[in-house]
């Protein structure tokens, strides 16, 4: 699942990327505008569903804190059961 969800905000990055270049040449598109909002914010959500089921999508500066690398604390993604979200043990 979560090689699923991984790719499906992948396909949302490259849309909202993809959106970027076309308002470089259309800034005045309302519409492109509001969609790229739209896919903005349902990459989110995508974002957080995944960080709530398999832990960090990313490495990012609050994972260095002092002396102490915290992308390697928490679970690993096949550490997690199918579907709950929950440790395996």
């Amino acid at each position: 699942m979560a090689y699923k969800l991984a790719r499906c905000i992948h396909a949302y990055d490259f849309a909202i990327l993809e959106m970027g270049l076309y308002l470089d040449t259309h800034p005045c598109d309302t519409a492109a505008l509001q969609k790229r909002q739209e896919l903005q914010e349902r990459r989110a959500a995508l974002v957080a569903e995944y960080e709530s089921k398999y832990g960090p999508y990313i490495v990012t500066d609050k994972d260095v804190r002092g002396d102490e690398w915290k992308w390697v604390c928490g679970p690993w993604p096949w550490e997690y059961e199918r579907g709950n979200g929950n440790v395996a043990v």
